[in-house]
C-alpha cells in the first residue's frame, strides 16, 4: 500500500493566525483562507462541530498538513 502525500507538504510550516480566536499556531496556508491565516488545535472542536469532513476540509484544510502539523 502506497501512502499518498498531500502536494501541500511542499510548502513551508508557518505560524498563522489562527481564524477563530486569534492565537498564534503553525500550520500551512490553505488556499481557502485568507492569507496568514488557520485554525488552532484548541479550536478544532467548536470549529468542527456540525460539519460534514468534506465542509470542513474544505475551509481548513487537512488535519496534519494544514493544521494540527506535527
Amino acid at each position: 500500500m502506497t501512502a499518498i502525500i498531500h502536494p501541500d507538504m511542499a510548502k513551508p510550516v508557518r505560524y498563522l493566525t489562527c481564524c477563530c480566536c486569534g492565537e498564534t499556531t503553525r500550520g500551512r496556508q490553505w488556499h481557502n483562507r485568507d492569507t496568514g491565516f488557520g485554525l488552532c488545535v484548541g479550536c478544532l472542536p467548536l470549529c468542527s462541530r456540525g460539519e460534514t469532513a468534506e465542509g470542513f476540509e474544505s475551509c481548513y484544510g487537512v488535519r496534519g498538513v494544514h493544521y494540527a502539523v506535527g
